[in-house]
């Protein structure tokens, strides 16, 4: 989970739209109206919008989409608490279909991080054989329980998730063994940073902690702010 600021612009039909979706999903909560909470057509305008915003990745758990699931339109405040802000640009993200239904319709009072307003890396910590999400033994108490909350919210231990993870560890060290080797400046080394820091390249957050943990500052920012611009 790391940063993913909001550079891509509302949707033009969102904007045209809002109101009279907002109205359709309200009558629907009444008890006025049937189907889902969004038409296919208004799901496939912010879909699109969203799977860029996070370089086709979820933004929780970092899980390619085509391989997590597909996208779902992700409420950070669920429409359900506040129905007034299902078509608020501001309250959606791209999220996976696991991470989606784990966080449900919980009313989690803005204890879960906010990727496009708040850096989430300095909250995490990685376990070196597990590959484990942790909140950062440096933190606050406060900070804290933010980090156990959104790992709890979105279920970012699933094994599946946390597999992963450590084979993203395992690769960006090896990397780094390549880089620092006689063959530093080989082709093969270059390729592999290109993967690396290709900013739908999955597991940004474990990329930038090896980074920052092998002293790689210049690599680790010429990261961050390839994906964030």
């Amino acid at each position: 989970m790391v940063k993913t600021p909001r550079n891509v612009p509302r949707p033009a039909a969102l904007v045209l739209n809002r109101q009279k979706w907002t109205a359709r999903y309200k009558r629907i909560v009444a008890g006025a109206g049937g189907g889902d909470w969004a038409t296919r057509d208004a799901k496939a305008v912010l879909s699109a919008a969203l799977y860029r915003l996070a370089h086709g990745k979820c933004v929780f758990c970092e899980s390619p989409l085509e391989v997590s699931g597909d996208l779902e339109v992700e409420h950070y405040t669920a429409k359900t608490v506040n129905p007034d802000l299902a078509f608020e640009w501001t309250n959606l993200l791209p999220s996976c279909r696991l991470c989606n239904r784990s966080k449900s319709n919980v009313d989690h009072g803005n204890a879960l991080l906010k990727p496009d307003i708040e850096d989430p890396e300095p909250y995490f910590w990685i376990h070196p054989d597990t590959g484990r999400l942790e909140p950062h033994p440096r933190i606050d108490a406060a900070q804290e329980q933010r980090a156990i909350r959104t790992i709890e919210l979105c279920d970012l231990q699933r094994p599946g998730l946390c597999t992963k993870r450590a084979e993203m560890l395992s690769r960006v060290g090896r990397w780094l063994e390549l880089l620092a080797s006689e063959v530093g400046g080989s082709a093969a080394v270059a390729e592999e940073w290109g993967f690396l820091s290709d900013p739908a390249t999955e597991y940004k957050f474990v990329i930038r902690h090896v980074l920052k943990l092998r002293g790689q500052d210049a690599l680790r920012e010429h990261d961050k702010t390839r994906f964030e611009t």
